[in-house]
Parts: structure tokens; sequence; C-alpha cells
């Protein structure tokens, strides 16, 4: 069955329903939350202007997300964005993801009386105009989620009492200068860096995360996105062993002899209940098929990294949460030591005082080798489980495919 035509923009009936809509948003009296996404090929423009124009005159509506990707033109009129932040007083949150194709072609806001204090600006596609535009003039935000680059220290002018950051940073200087306002920051609870070039990874750059991580006590929270180069896993690990407000990590590193020290830092780390390690090929590797990534990834990860993340259990008393990724192994691959290696790594799992999760991704499918291993003992597991911890839940363990 063929998918129903939208009804376009020079359709009268279709107008009259975009009028509506808008009068209908405008005049509702319970509804709090609103949120639009759309991903079809369909023209969109005339529904989002009357989802835009009805929350602007809404009374009750504290929270809007639209998230629009690549419509087909036209794009937003001039004015709609400024309107809404000009005329309605009780949004407080808002999160735009609209493709460049729909963004209107200038933003010229002048008053913003919303309230906002979470903001979301962006996603796949980029939102240089809406960000540009947006950020000096609103101000006070708690939360600010940014997919485009923006001047770190222009954010915390505007911006001084943020709780939660995501920020991608594209130059050495700007991550610099992020981690040195951070070293006496007192405010910033969770923050997430995206940094997709290599470039970034200075020496300076890494001093200036290792003395953040270091002189910074009240930093919960910390996700760096996009695998670490292997110079630069050194400054972190040194960061994190002096740090002692650290409760969630969320870390992509190289897979290699050098994690050894890493993960025993994190062994250490008692304020640590919340680890998400993500394995990786190491930079040398980049120009080898999928297949020689496999023959090198594949007894590294059982061989290296399953019996560090073993050591580290078996230290570390409070980890509540643990996710592993590891993408480029062999899932038919098997050796008896590796399966001893599995076996105790189970063991440690379901003896552990503290965990009730651990996920173990490995791609598409999970390693014959982590199914079998843990079908064969699971009953074993559980029965002495409940013998040493009768009265502490089962741990969770997830073989999950990554999506």
């Amino acid at each position: 069955m063929e998918r129903p035509t939208i009804p376009t923009v020079d359709n009268i009936y279709y107008t009259d329903k975009c009028t509506e809509l808008e009068k209908c948003i405008e005049m509702n009296s319970t509804l709090q939350e609103m949120k639009i996404e759309y991903d079809r090929d369909n023209e969109i423009t005339s529904t989002i202007i009357s989802v835009i124009r009805g929350v602007t005159r809404n009374k009750t509506i504290t929270s809007l997300t639209i998230h629009v990707d690549t419509p087909p033109p036209p794009p937003l009129p001039d004015g709609v964005i400024e309107q809404l932040l000009k005329d309605n007083n009780t949004l407080q949150a808002l999160s735009l993801d609209i493709s460049y194709e729909l963004q209107p072609s200038s933003l010229n806001i002048v008053e913003v009386n919303t309230p906002l204090t979470p903001l979301v600006i962006g996603g796949r596609r980029g939102s240089k105009l809406m960000t540009s535009s947006l950020i000096p003039h609103i101000k006070g935000l708690y939360c600010l989620i940014l997919y485009d680059p923006y001047p770190p220290h222009l954010l915390f002018v505007s911006h001084p009492s943020l709780h939660t950051l995501t920020l991608t940073l594209d130059t050495a200087k700007s991550a610099i200068e992020l981690f040195t306002i951070l070293q006496t920051n007192t405010t910033l609870k969770a923050l997430s860096v995206e940094i997709k070039e290599e470039r970034v990874y200075t020496s300076s750059m890494g001093t200036s995360l290792q003395d953040m991580l270091t002189q910074n006590q009240t930093l919960k929270y910390l996700e760096i996105n996009n695998s670490i180069p292997s110079s630069f896993l050194s400054f972190l690990t040194t960061g994190l062993k002096h740090n002692t407000s650290l409760q969630q990590l969320s870390v992509s590193i190289p897979l290699n002899e050098e994690i050894r020290t890493f993960i025993n830092v994190i062994s250490q780390k008692n304020n640590l209940t919340e680890f998400e390690v993500i394995f990786k090929p190491d930079q040398s590797y980049s120009n080898y098929s999928e297949k020689e990534k496999e023959q090198i990834m594949t007894p590294l990860f059982y061989e290296q990294a399953l019996p560090a993340v073993t050591n580290m259990l078996q230290s570390h008393t409070t980890i509540r949460l643990l996710r592993i990724e590891c993408e480029d192994i062999n899932k038919e691959s098997s050796q008896p030591n590796w399966i001893e290696l599995v076996q105790h790594l189970y063991e440690t799992i379901f003896i552990h005082p503290s965990l009730e999760y651990i996920e173990i991704n490995t791609g598409l499918f999970a390693p014959h080798l982590l199914v079998d291993t843990l079908k064969d003992q699971k009953k074993t597991l559980i029965d002495r489980h409940r013998k040493k911890q009768p009265h502490k839940p089962l741990p969770i363990v997830n073989l999950a495919a990554i999506a």
C-alpha cells in the first residue's frame, strides 16, 4: 500500500487545516509539552509555521521540540522564531533541530521574554545561524546542548549558572578555553564534548583537560565523544587519578596495552558509579581492512580488555552500571584461554557487591563465545549469587547488539 499523499500548501483544504491547527494549539489550556518530528518528503513548512505561531500565543505549553529532517523548500519565513521568543512568556524548554533547507534566511532577535532554562539547538544538520543568533540573546540557561562550535567564554558570560553543557570543540584553542574555565567553575555538573578532528588533541589541550579534572571537584558527569588518540590517553588517565567528583564517565579509547593503566585508575575511583568505555582500533590501523582489524582486535578484546575489566570489578566496590562496546571483533573466534577469561568475568559479575547492570556491545551479533559461556554457566552463577548475596538482586547481563 502506498503512503497517502499529504495535501500541498496550495491546497485550500490544507491551508484551512493549518489555520485550524494554529488556533487549536493557541486555545488549548491543558497541553504542557509539544513535540513535532518529521522526516518524510512532503512539504511541511506551513504546518511547522502553524505549530510555532500556536505555541507563541499558548499560555500553558512549557516545552516545545521541533525535529524536521530534510524537507523540501520553502524555508520558514523570517520573524516566526523571533515572535515566539518575544511574545511567549511560559515556554521553559526549547529544542530546535531544523534542517538548513527549512531554516529562515536570517534571524533578527531583539527581545526574548521566554523563561527558557534548557535549550537544544541542532542535530545532524548544521545550525550555525540558529546558534549564533540565539545564544547571545538568551540569558540564564541551566542546560545548553549545541551541535555546532561556539566560543566557550561567551557561553559562560551569558550563562554563568550552567549545570549541563554539550558542545562541539573544533579547535585546540576552544578546548583549552573550555577546560581552563572549568578549572575554577563550581556550577557545571554534566559535560559532553564532541571532538571530531584529531588536530584538536594537542599536548597543551591534554594538559588543560588534565588540570581541569584535577582541580574541578564539582563535575559529576563527563562524556568525550569520538575516539581519543593513544598519545592523549595519559592526560586523561592522570587527570582522573586526581579527580574525586565524577560519578559518570563515558569515553572512547584505542584498544591496546595502554588500557591497563587507564582501567587500573578507574578501578580505584569509588566515586564512579557508572562507566561506559568504547574500545576502538588504534589510529595506526586506520588503513587496514575490516578483516585485518578483526584479526588484531579480537585477541586484544579477550586478552587485554576483558581481563582489565574483570580486575577493575574485583577492586571497584561501588560501580552500579557498566557498558563495554567493541565492534571490530570476529564473532566466530574462540580459544581455550579466552573461554577461561570470559568465565572469570562472569563469575566476578555475579558476586559483585554493587553491580546492577552490565552491557557488552560487539556489533550486530554477540560473539558465540560470550553467549554460549554465559548460557553454560548461568545456573551455577545464579546459585552462587543467591547463596553469597541473598538480599541483592541479580545483576542484569545484556549482550546487546549495536543499533
